[in-house]
């Protein structure tokens, strides 16, 4: 079961889509999941929440997008070959001058919309500059950041991911508690996507 929907959806999301998923063995855009795809559930689930939703890919794909909820747009990464930092970095500046963002990973599906809908709320009360979800003491994804982080997050460079402003010290970061296992579980191989259902979200 799932909790109310939110009343208005809030701010701006990145799906992180631009990997090669190398260690999967084929494209995990296009497995089978909920009655879809991959990126198409992923996409739909989170502009349930979001009022933007950017993803980013590392080739035009007409064929998906054209499929994706009206609040939801591609972003084309042309050097996301050279890490995760340039697919980032394309996300954040389709952002422009959004006040915050949520950055979230197309292959980590099991994130219940509840922890999505805390988390755009905390992000429009904290002054915070960071806030990270955190179930039974591990940290996760998806994470939020304030527009203060933009230009940092845009620095970064292969496959360098946010922890290195986690560990800069520079920004305030706050920890949203939640009952979520699903910040914790990527699918990097193809039994990954049988073990959980996805209507549990």
């Amino acid at each position: 079961m799932v909790g109310p929907r939110s009343t208005s959806r809030l701010g701006t999301a990145i799906i992180l889509a631009a990997g090669a998923s190398i260690r999967y063995g084929s494209d995990k855009k296009n497995i089978p999941f909920g009655n879809t795809t991959l990126l198409l559930y992923v996409v739909e689930h989170y502009a349930r929440v979001f009022k933007k939703v950017l993803v980013v890919l590392r080739e035009q794909r007409a064929e998906s997008t054209e499929l994706f909820p009206p609040n939801a747009r591609m972003v084309y990464a042309p050097e996301a070959r050279h890490g995760m930092s340039q697919s980032l970095r394309s996300g954040v500046e389709s952002a422009g001058k959004d006040r915050w963002l949520v950055v979230g990973l197309m292959d980590m599906p099991y994130v219940k919309l509840t922890t999505l809908e805390h988390l755009a709320h905390r992000m429009e009360k904290t002054t915070a500059s960071i806030v990270r979800p955190r179930y039974h003491h591990e940290y996760g994804n998806p994470v939020g950041f304030k527009y203060d982080c933009f230009t940092h997050l845009c620095d970064l460079s292969g496959d360098q991911g946010a922890r290195t402003l986690f560990d800069s010290g520079i920004f305030q970061i706050e920890t949203l508690e939640v009952d979520d296992q699903g910040i914790l579980i990527d699918i990097d191989v193809p039994d990954q996507a049988k073990e959980f259902d996805p209507s549990s979200t």
